[in-house]
């Protein structure tokens, strides 16, 4: 048992508070891809809490990265923003995938096979709900899966894993 909870991060008391948050950040969003009835509140408070985890406790900026641009797109379809959404959410993926590479958080495999699957996720909801919107965000998804098994990020892994599968499932809907 102790080793099933070291792998989810229970490992202390701060690993225990940070995953708590995450776990409920990542069933927030599962239910904001399965149900569209929470979808526009979830897309919002479900990111944002993921956005935290990433950056404060994970110090993962490329996956903090992508969760801003998730939260900035969710709060903007909150609002109703509709004819600037698409500009807006590019233009921080780009701004975010610039300063990623700035601060030098894009080198090697994992961290570029991690940035362009921000990149597709981030392209893929300007492009919602086109068919095409759907396969790109499926394969921004699977590229987060790969990136995240990498490097053991268990609650993106799981997260992408089912938004990766309910993008697949909607696309093929269309």
């Amino acid at each position: 048992m102790k080793e099933f909870l070291d792998v989810l991060g229970f490992t202390d008391a701060a690993g225990i508070c940070w995953n708590i948050a995450a776990y409920i950040g990542m069933i927030m969003i599962i239910m904001a891809v399965i149900s569209t009835k929470l979808q526009k509140h979830f897309f919002v408070w479900g990111p944002l809490i993921l956005l935290f985890y990433a950056g404060l406790y994970l110090h993962n900026y490329i996956l903090a990265g992508l969760q801003l641009t998730i939260t900035v797109s969710g709060a903007l379809n909150l609002f109703n923003v509709k004819k600037w959404s698409p500009h807006i959410v590019i233009a921080l993926a780009v701004l975010v995938y610039a300063a990623l590479l700035i601060t030098g958080q894009i080198s090697g495999l994992w961290p570029i096979i991690g940035s362009f699957g921000l990149l597709g996720i981030a392209l893929g909801l300007t492009q919602l709900p086109k068919k095409k919107g759907f396969a790109i965000m499926a394969l921004g998804g699977l590229l987060i899966v790969v990136y995240a098994l990498a490097l053991q990020i268990w609650v993106f892994l799981i997260l992408n894993i089912v938004f990766f599968t309910a993008n697949l499932l909607k696309l093929f809907k269309k």
